[in-house]
């Protein structure tokens, strides 16, 4: 993806990106960690999103992309055909969400994240 800046530092990938889901969308800047011994992240680091119950985010300010028990990401996990455009359609849902109220992608039922 050429809209990511990518680095490893201490064993762990960092990606840096940029999403903007329309013309008249902000634009969001984000970065995925991932260290093969735990599961990726990825933060939004501008502008400051507040976590909030309804949409997709855990309390800890990473996105909420998938559910956890249906996704193991072991040392195969690649990130490009999932953690990646994942976090670009999240930016999507949450321009959606800001407009609805309601966060109208599909998601499975999981309590408080």
């Amino acid at each position: 993806y050429d809209f990511l800046h990518t680095e490893i530092r201490r064993g762990v990938l960092y990606c840096y990106g940029q999403s903007q889901p329309s013309v008249a969308s902000t634009t969001y800047d984000y970065r995925i960690t991932y260290d093969p011994s735990s599961v990726p992240k990825v933060r939004v680091r501008q502008p400051r999103i507040v976590y909030n119950k309804d949409i997709h985010m855990y309390k800890d300010g990473n996105l909420c992309l998938y559910y956890p028990p249906d996704m193991t990401c072991t040392s195969d996990c690649h990130l490009f055909n999932t953690i990646v455009p994942w976090a670009q359609e999240w930016f999507v849902f949450y321009e959606l969400y800001q407009i609805s109220g309601k966060w109208e992608h599909p998601f499975v039922p999981h309590g408080p994240i």
